[in-house]
């Protein structure tokens, strides 16, 4: 707090001044108005803190693991972080259809962890089981590439936690350019 002759003033936050402010920094603000450091506004704080904290530490074990799995690993580095906030978590319990062959696709998954095993179905007959996938492999792409119904179904075999990411995501990010996805038919 500043004192200007006769007035005092309290100076703005950083970016403040341009225009810019978070919605947290209002709510700091209101709670400041409405009471002052009180130990309720305190405790707020100190879980909105811990709250970011914990988001930021997911955050960054989503990049870890991305940068761990074989496909994203050519990836440009300054990418992995656009990436990171793209995926979504997703769990599955086992026995679980992810996807099924024939309907369209709209999403691309990386397994985090578990297994899901990868069937194919040819006209009457019964689906036949050709691939397990595990952790690191990822499924979907063909949909998203070539905007075609989904080539096999994807089953959870075990409990499975996986990161999705939206065809729109997809797209922004250019992952089709990108990335380079092995040529495989019956994955999704």
């Amino acid at each position: 707090r500043f004192v200007d002759g006769a007035r005092s003033f309290e100076p703005p936050r950083p970016f403040e001044a341009m225009g810019c402010s978070s919605s947290t920094d209002q709510k700091y603000k209101d709670d400041k108005s409405k009471g002052g450091n009180s130990p309720g506004n305190a405790t707020s704080r100190e879980q909105d803190k811990r709250a970011a904290k914990e988001e930021n530490r997911g955050y960054q074990q989503t990049m870890q693991f991305l940068s761990q799995v074989p496909l994203l690993k050519r990836l440009p580095r300054d990418q992995h972080p656009l990436l990171a906030a793209a995926c979504i978590p997703i769990d599955f319990k086992a026995g679980q259809t992810i996807i099924k062959q024939g309907e369209p696709g709209s999403e691309f998954f990386v397994i985090k962890s578990g297994e899901a095993s990868v069937t194919i179905q040819k006209g009457g007959e019964a689906p036949v089981k050709v691939a397990t996938l595990k952790t690191g492999d990822y499924f979907g792409e063909n949909s998203l590439l070539r905007d075609e119904p989904r080539t096999a179904t994807i089953t959870a075999e075990t409990s499975l936690s996986a990161f999705k990411i939206t065809r729109e995501k997809f797209q922004d990010l250019g992952l089709n350019e990108k990335v380079q996805f092995a040529n495989r038919k019956a994955v999704g």
